[in-house]
């Protein structure tokens, strides 16, 4: 069952196809940069830890930066595929979750805690 309410529109859905063994082989160096452009969207989010990875709540007010963030989600799913992402609305109020397995977890958690910074 969903955690979020009935109300919330999915805009993003895409599941890891890679092992989260793979989020080993990138640096902190190297995973600061592809997730530069969320910055933006998602300061100030209230982040959760989940089971598998983060949750980040957080208000986005114009359509046009809700859509943007959902093309860049996009587009770092296809640079870490060993991740998944889900990313629900309710304008203004948003989620995204950030999951995986083994050392993905760690990764979703430290790179998109410190986003919300």
């Amino acid at each position: 069952m969903a955690w979020y309410s009935r109300g919330m529109t999915v805009l993003v859905d895409l599941r890891a196809v890679r092992p989260g063994r793979l989020a080993e082989r990138v640096s902190a160096e190297a995973a600061t940069e592809p997730v530069r452009a969320l910055r933006t969207y998602l300061r100030g989010s209230d982040v959760a830890e989940i089971d598998d990875g983060v949750r980040l709540r957080f208000r986005l007010e114009s359509a046009l930066d809700i859509a943007r963030l959902a093309d860049e989600i996009r587009a770092l799913a296809n640079e870490w595929p060993f991740l998944s992402f889900l990313m629900v609305t309710d304008p203004p109020e948003c989620a995204l979750d950030v999951t995986g397995s083994g050392a993905a977890v760690g990764m979703a958690r430290t790179v998109f805690a410190e986003l919300s910074a």
